[in-house]
């Protein structure tokens, strides 16, 4: 191994060649070298022309790789799987859990229960569940979720997709800006519910109040105007129309002082005669379409189901 060199300050620095090496090599040498690094950068160059083309063309085949394994159901497959390893696991606890507490779980036949459950496992699924002066419990975003999927039970679209956060709340709350008391509300920051008037709306299910359903109501209707829109939100929205017709008399009669079958909550404004329609049409079906039959026909196409039906789902081919 060569010693170090060393320079010893006041002295002229050693040469950087032995002057033994002849110019000319030297010459030879540093124009071959200036050669490799201009072919070296060439080379550099030629990749990074090509490096993004190349980079586009892997976006576009994986993106056709994503529609086609969309359109042969790899991603349902997948999901469904996963969906019947939950089943297999705590099936029978969510069945119990729903049977005790949802009534409309509980008149389904066997086969709707299936897929009653297999669509609230998927709702859970696809949101966070955010908890306040509450300890979290795993069995209250599958009663919420449940709430959400008895009133989808009949549509194609069924997971809410502009929602990402449920917010549970022990008691009802005040609203900081209205100063206003409630039990429930749905904004673009998500659906948030009172669990103790959760709780309330199910086990009294004769009285036509019932938060999880009225958010859930509410939530559906903002998810087909302010989510991504497909050929089932449009259909939806079409029916919501025909319904809308049917019930405005209904609702400015109320506003007049007339009486339903609908509490007065419904007389504030279209969205909550809506949401009030729902509870009553899942909680006094057979009132409901004794008193407005008309509008209890609307809200069945509506939904595409009927409440007084074992099977409930009215259209299974609007599901597909």
């Amino acid at each position: 191994m060569p010693p170090d060199t060393t320079h010893i300050p006041g002295q002229t620095a050693p040469p950087l060649f032995k002057s033994e090496i002849n110019k000319d090599s030297l010459i030879n040498a540093l124009l071959e070298e200036k050669y490799r690094e201009e072919k070296s950068e060439q080379k550099t160059d030629w990749f990074g022309a090509l490096s993004f083309p190349l980079f586009i063309m892997i976006m576009v085949i994986a993106l056709k790789w994503n529609k086609i394994g969309s359109f042969l159901g790899w991603k349902d497959n997948r999901k469904r799987k996963r969906v019947l390893s939950e089943m297999d696991e705590n099936g029978l606890i969510y069945d119990s859990l729903l049977t005790q507490y949802n009534s409309y779980y509980k008149s389904l036949p066997f086969e709707e229960k299936e897929r009653f459950l297999e669509r609230t496992i998927l709702f859970r699924k696809s949101k966070e569940f955010r908890f306040y002066s509450m300890p979290e419990d795993e069995h209250i975003p599958i009663l919420i979720s449940g709430a959400a999927i008895q009133l989808t039970f009949g549509l194609g679209n069924y997971l809410m997709d502009y929602f990402e956060v449920i917010h549970v709340i022990r008691n009802e709350y005040v609203m900081n800006v209205s100063q206003r008391t409630l039990y429930g509300h749905v904004n673009h920051n998500g659906i948030h519910v009172s669990w103790t008037h959760f709780m309330h709306g199910y086990n009294d299910y004769t009285d036509s109040r019932n938060v999880g359903l009225h958010e859930m109501a509410h939530a559906l209707h903002f998810d087909a105007f302010f989510g991504i829109e497909d050929n089932h939100d449009r259909s939806f929205k079409e029916r919501l129309t025909d319904f809308s017709k049917e019930g405005m008399p209904v609702l400015e009669a109320m506003q007049t002082g007339m009486s339903f079958i609908l509490h007065n909550y419904a007389s504030i404004n279209f969205e909550e005669f809506w949401a009030v329609s729902v509870e009553t049409f899942f909680e006094n079906p057979g009132s409901f379409k004794e008193k407005l039959p008309r509008l209890y026909e609307e809200m069945c196409s509506l939904l595409n189901q009927d409440p007084m039906l074992p099977q409930k789902v009215i259209k299974n081919e609007i599901l597909h």
